[in-house]
This record gives structure tokens, sequence and C-alpha cells, in this order.
């Protein structure tokens, strides 16, 4: 049996300069290549790829099955691929996966009729029981009872099986096999190197941020791969693919101290001379952690800062103080640690005031790399439950999302700035004080002269400042000939996804007991 998974692009054929390895599917893909299931696993994001080149490349490889795991972003053009398939192909199954099904379930089920199930919940062992149960039965009646799954019967009714309980044991994973990928496309610049391996090591979030769907993806309790684990991985990455850059997707990576002592004692341990990127809080730090951490690499840190106002802090439900944001960059400016730090811009009672806060705190904290994100109310947050109520956002804005490529850059595009599901706040316009936020870091002389010297000592970076400077200036508003050959392109995408219901499946039916 042949299995495809696909990570569809965000904006079809709009190929960014960075990305990551996509975890979800790569984690899959193991499992079932483990087991000795034929398995394809295709980045369409990393590569740019049009809805065309997309349908193409899965058609060619003559599949059993597609998958497609997905973020909200990506939800359009991973239903215009699924119809295309579906026109080419009638009886291929389709299956969705990923953080917008775990957040919605049986909401994409009213949106098209062009795939067949959903996995929600972590896909491992949900998809290696589907694939078992497809090789020695009839679909879709082969799904019935199995955890994780949401499916179409054959009367058109819409039946949610019970959900499969997380995976306690992470070592219990096989290893990534990044050969499935061409892993010199993937590169961030908050590191150095030519390429960079991106690794899970835990799964989970134990922590209330109101904008965060990470607790409903991947479960309110942390679970860690042993340290050992961890680093056999890493020792095999660097000896096989030569890998020195590394950077750690945990939601929190320093949540538990004790295993980031054990495993950086490891990695030192290991004598591999490696760099690192991992992201936390900044309650989640002290001096003798970050101390070791920089012993074993860590090169960059990334803290979610979000606002620099109290106010919007407590509402967002961060559960950290100013003085602690300045603490924890002092500490990693102490070290040597790099850091890349995140704000979000239009959270609920935002106002002039607190995005002055905002932008003053980011001058006097002096990360190296700093990002200004419109905040998105995403489905499975309590932000959004919380903005739905409060008439700031519309209800299901994921199905009239559009993008207007006149306006916006596609970086822009891809990170937000012009998401429906931005918050509509009275008299905050929050795209101008995103742009002016932004502008006002990078421009700020202190900024330019720490970037100065570190680009002397690491040239490197000279690839990343040009990208950087393309952002700040907006080139992508100059009339050019093929922008109206991109916008017929992107009208013609979104003509695929109806917004409104293509067939009444009924009611969602859920059943009690199942094989799973």
């Amino acid at each position: 049996m042949k299995v495809v998974l696909c990570y569809p692009a965000t904006l079809p054929g709009q190929k960014p300069n960075y990305g990551l390895q996509p975890m979800g599917i790569l984690y899959i893909a193991a499992v079932l290549d483990q087991n000795g299931i034929d398995v394809e696993v295709i980045d369409a994001d990393i590569e740019g790829l049009t809805i065309k080149e997309m349908v193409d490349r899965i058609l060619s490889t003559s599949p059993d099955l597609v998958g497609f795991s997905i973020m909200t972003p990506q939800l359009k053009s991973a239903l215009a691929v699924s119809a295309a398939l579906k026109e080419a192909r009638p009886s291929l199954p389709i299956v969705l996966g990923g953080a917008h099904i775990c957040s919605t379930f049986d909401d994409t089920f009213s949106l098209s009729d062009k795939f067949d199930f959903a996995v929600f919940g972590e896909g491992e062992e949900t998809m290696m029981e589907i694939v078992k149960k497809m090789e020695n039965g009839s679909f879709p009646d082969c799904l019935e009872g199995v955890c994780g799954v949401i499916y179409r019967n054959g009367n058109g009714k819409i039946i949610k099986n019970p959900p499969r309980s997380w995976i306690t044991n992470l070592d219990s994973l096989p290893s990534l096999n990044y050969d499935m990928l061409d892993i010199t496309r993937y590169r961030i610049p908050t590191m150095v190197g030519n390429y960079v391996i991106a690794m899970m090591i835990s799964r989970g979030c134990p922590f209330k941020c109101a904008f965060c769907d990470a607790p409903t993806t991947t479960g309110k309790k942390i679970r860690f791969r042993s340290p050992e684990k961890a680093v056999e991985d890493i020792r095999h990455n660097y000896d096989k693919y030569g890998a020195r850059s590394f950077s750690f997707r945990d939601s929190t990576f320093s949540a538990n101290r004790k295993w980031v002592f054990d495993f950086c004692e490891a990695i030192i341990k290991s004598g591999m001379k490696i760099s690192w990127r991992c992201g936390t809080r900044v309650n989640c730090v002290d001096d003798e952690l970050l101390k070791i951490m920089k012993q074993a690499g860590c090169y960059t840190m990334n803290f979610g800062v979000e606002s620099g106002h109290p106010d919007i802090l407590k509402t967002l439900r961060k559960g950290i103080k100013i003085k602690e944001i300045e603490h924890a960059h002092d500490l990693a400016r102490k070290h040597g640690i790099r850091t890349y730090s995140t704000f979000l811009v239009g959270s609920p009672g935002e106002t002039e005031e607190t995005m002055r806060a905002t932008i003053d705190l980011a001058k006097k904290i002096r990360p190296n790399l700093a990002m200004f994100f419109i905040t998105i109310a995403y489905p499975g947050t309590v932000l959004y439950e919380e903005a739905l109520r409060d008439g700031l956002i519309k209800p299901r804005w994921w199905v009239d999302e559009e993008k207007d490529s006149d306006s916006h850059s596609a970086f822009a595009k891809r990170w937000g700035w012009t998401a429906d599901g931005a918050l509509k706040i009275p008299g905050f316009d929050t795209e101008l004080w995103q742009k002016r936020a932004t502008r006002s870091f990078y421009f700020n002389p202190r900024f330019i002269w720490d970037t100065i010297i570190f680009t002397l000592k690491n040239p490197y970076f000279l690839r990343h400042l040009f990208n950087l400077g393309l952002e700040l200036i907006p080139f992508y508003k100059i009339p050019l000939p093929w922008k109206k050959k991109r916008k017929e392109i992107d009208l013609s995408i979104y003509s695929q996804c109806p917004s409104e219901p293509t067939v009444d499946y009924g009611s969602c039916e859920e059943i009690s007991s199942g094989d799973g």
C-alpha cells in the first residue's frame, strides 16, 4: 500500500525564504515506514508548489491513501488540492489532520465533500491502525470504531469516533527519517549554518495562554522523550547528515528544569559541537540553567513576550511579569545566548498606550531579533471563544478568509497581517501599529549598531538582513506586470473552496465504543 503525506502550501506558488521540517507528518511517516508501509512525504509549503504542482506530484506516486496535515492558514489550499485529486481519481481516499482539525473537529466537513475522513489528536497510532484496516477491509467501513477519527459513512452522516489517548512514552516513537525531504531547503534567520534540522523532544503544554492552541492540539500535560534518546537522535543526524544546527520545536523547552540539565549534560558528555535554538517562557529560565544550556550549544532562545503592558499580559493569561521579561533577556545576554522575542499586536483591550509600552519594552530588552505578530483568534483557543462572545471576530472566520496580493507582501500574508481572525478593536488600527512597531524596533539606532557588530563577526547574517529589508521596505507595492496574473491565480485557488456547505451531512453522531 502506498501512502502520500503532504504538508500543503500556505501560499500556493510562493516559496518562503525560511521554514522548518513539518514534524507531524514526519512522525506519522516514520511509524508507517517502521511497519513496512511504503510512504512518501511532500512539503509543498517549503517548495512553494502551486495547486496543480501539488496535484501532479501526488498523482505521480500512484497513492492508495493521501493525507494532508494542516494549520488554519493552509485549509483552503488543502481543500483545493483535494477537490482536484477527487476529480482525477474519485475513489482515492483522502484524510485531513493537523492543528486545524484538532481544533475544529467536524467543521471542515461542512465546507467540502472532496475528502473522506479526518484524524484528530496525535496521528501516529491512528494512521497506522487505519492503514492496516484498509489493507484488510473495505473503505470507509474500516474506519468504524477507530479512535481519533471523524468520517462520512455510506449514508453521508458525519461520525465522530472517541478520542485516542495521548502517547505517554515518546521514546516508543521511531527516530525521524529526514531522507524523506531535502534537508538543505530548511533554514531560519535565528540560526547559523546552511540548513537546520528541526526536532521535537516533548509534547504538550500546561500553561494557559489565551491565544495558544497547544493544550488543545498536543495536550495539557508535558511528555518528554528521555534525554538519552533525544541525544541519540541528535547524534544520528550529526553523523548521517553532518547536521550542526538544530531547532527544538517544543512549546516550552525548559518547563522541566531537571530534564534540561540532564539533556545538556548528555550533549556535553557526547562531545558533539552543535548549535541549537529553543523556545521557552521568561519565567522558566534562571542563571544556572542558562549557563549549562550555553555550554551545551544553545545559540538562540525564543521568548514569547507578547506585550509590554501588564493589563494585556493579564488579559492574555500569560502569567508573566515585566520584571521577569527584563531579567530573562539580561541573563541570556550575560551568557551569550541570542534572543528572538515575539510580540502580539491587537489583543483584547489594546490601545495606543499599551502598544507604546510594548514598543518601549522591546527596545529596552534588546532582543537580537523581534517579530510583531497580529493577534489572531485561532480556533481551539480561549481567545477565539472570548472574541466571539464580545463580537470582535466573525464566527468561523477561516471560511471567508482572503488574501489580497496587491496590498501585502507574501511574508505579511504568511504571518497573518491580513487574517480575518484578527480582532476588530474599535478605534485601534492593528495593521498600522504592527508596521509601526516593526519599523520602530528595526530602525532603532541601538539595534542597528548591535546588528552591525554581530554581522561583522558573523557574515552569514547578511542574507538574513537582506530578506528583512525586503519586508521593512514595501517593494511589494510597486506595480509589476505579473502581479495581475498572481491575483488571478489566487482567485482561482479560492474559488475551488466553497464557503457554504456543499452537502447536508446531518448531525455528528458520537460512538461510545470502538476498536481503538
